[in-house]
C-alpha cells in the first residue's frame, strides 16, 4: 500500500500585503505509488468574533453566545483531476511538487492578520489529497497579511491634536475653582520607538495640589451583531510634575516612549484595535479630570520632507479610509489563483 511520507503547503516567504502574490508549492512525497483523483487547493480570509456571557433568568442561567464573521475572500482550485470525473492519476514513489499563486484583493484594503481574547482575522490555504477508497489527506497552512501603515501618508495622521476640559471640584456645600487641562499633541501618527511629547496647560483655581499624569492605552472592540464586547491595556505612562493650589499658568511636558507595539488595526469592521493618550489631572478627594487623545500606530516613520497636513476630506474612524496610500501594487488581473491551465507540477 502506499503512503503518503509527507504532504505541505510551503510558502515562498511568510508575509505578503494587499494586491500581492502569495506563492508556494504543494509538496506531495510519496514512498511508493499510488492513485490520486483530486489535489485541491482552498484559500481563504476572513475575520471571525465570539465569546460567551452568562444569563440569569427566573428559573435557570442561560449561557448565549456572540458570533460575528466576515469574509474577505474564498478561492479553490484543482491541481489534479476534476470534480465530474472518477480517472485517477498515478503519482510515482518520490517528491512532487505542485506550484501555486494566488493573487490577494487590493480593494477595499484587507486588514492585517491579528489574533485576539474574542476574535481573529487570518487567512490561510488548505491542500486536499484525495485517493479512491482511502480517507482523504489534509493540511492547512496560514499566512500573514501585513499592510504597512504610513503615517506621512496624506491624511490627518500629521495634523495636531488637542482637547480641553475643567472640573469644578465641591466639598461639603462649598465649591471650590475649577481646574482647567488643555492636552496637546503635534501629531497622530506615531511608529514604535518614538517618543510622544504630550503638552498639558493646566489652570488649578482650586485649593488643592493636583497631579499630571500621561499614558497610553490599547482598547481592542469586538462586534457581534448588536452586542460589543471592550478590552483596555494599559501600554505606558508617566507622571507629571504636580501643580500647586492657585498655579494658573502650569506648562508641563511629558515624554511618552512607544514601546513594541502591533500597529493599529485598520479597514476591520468587526474588530478594531485602537490607541489613545489620556491625559490626566488626580485630583486629592474627587474624581480625576481626564481628557482622551487618540493616535495611530503605523509601521513606516515619519519622512524628513513631511510637513503637517492640510484640509484633507479623510474620515478619522474605524475604517481610518485614505491613511495607507503606499499598498504594493500587483499584476492587473483579479483575485484568485493564477496558474496554468494544465498544471502538473514537477517531479524529484
Amino acid at each position: 500500500m502506499g503512503k503518503v511520507k509527507t504532504f505541505a503547503i510551503l510558502y515562498d516567504r511568510p508575509t505578503y500585503s494587499c494586491g500581492e502574490w502569495v506563492s508556494g508549492r504543494i509538496v506531495v512525497e510519496l514512498t511508493e505509488q499510488i492513485e490520486v483523483k483530486l489535489l485541491k487547493i482552498h484559500a481563504k480570509g476572513q475575520a471571525y468574533v465570539h465569546w460567551t456571557e452568562r444569563q440569569s433568568g427566573s428559573k435557570s442561567r442561560q449561557t448565549r453566545h456572540y458570533t460575528q464573521e466576515l469574509l474577505y475572500f474564498k478561492h479553490k482550485y484543482l491541481l489534479i483531476g476534476t470534480e465530474s470525473s472518477d480517472e485517477v492519476t498515478m503519482l510515482t514513489s518520490g517528491r512532487h511538487e505542485y506550484p501555486f499563486s494566488l493573487v490577494l484583493p487590493h480593494a477595499p484594503p484587507l486588514p492585517s492578520s491579528f489574533k485576539g481574547t474574542y476574535g481573529h482575522v487570518s487567512y490561510w490555504m488548505t491542500a486536499k489529497l484525495h485517493r479512491p477508497w482511502k480517507l482523504r489527506t489534509k493540511v492547512k497552512e496560514p499566512f500573514t497579511v501585513f499592510n504597512q501603515i504610513d503615517i506621512s501618508a496624506p491624511g490627518p495622521l500629521l495634523e495636531p491634536l488637542s482637547v480641553m476640559d475643567e472640573k469644578t471640584i465641591c466639598c461639603c456645600c462649598c465649591a471650590s475653582g475649577p481646574v482647567v487641562l488643555n492636552a496637546k499633541i503635534d501629531r497622530r501618527g506615531y511608529v514604535p520607538g518614538e517618543t510622544i511629547q504630550v503638552f498639558a496647560e493646566i489652570e488649578n483655581h482650586s485649593s488643592r495640589k493636583v497631579n499630571p499624569m500621561a499614558a497610553i492605552f490599547k482598547t481592542i472592540t469586538y462586534h457581534a451583531k448588536s452586542k460589543t464586547k471592550m478590552s483596555s491595556e494599559l501600554v505606558t505612562k508617566i507622571q507629571g510634575e504636580a501643580v500647586l493650589a492657585g498655579q494658573k499658568d502650569s506648562r508641563i511636558t511629558m515624554l511618552l516612549k512607544i514601546p513594541e507595539v502591533p500597529p493599529t488595526l485598520m479597514h476591520c469592521s468587526i474588530i478594531q484595535m485602537e490607541y489613545s493618550i489620556k491625559v490626566s489631572v488626580k485630583i486629592p478627594r474627587a474624581m480625576n479630570l481626564t481628557v482622551n487623545l487618540p493616535i495611530v500606530i503605523g509601521t513606516v516613520p515619519m519622512h524628513p520632507y513631511a510637513e503637517p497636513a492640510g484640509d484633507f476630506n479623510v474620515h478619522y474612524g474605524m475604517d481610518y479610509s485614505g491613511v495607507n496610500q503606499a499598498l504594493p501594487v500587483g499584476p492587473e488581473v483579479g483575485a484568485g489563483f493564477i496558474v496554468n491551465n494544465k498544471n502538473t507540477g514537477f517531479y524529484s
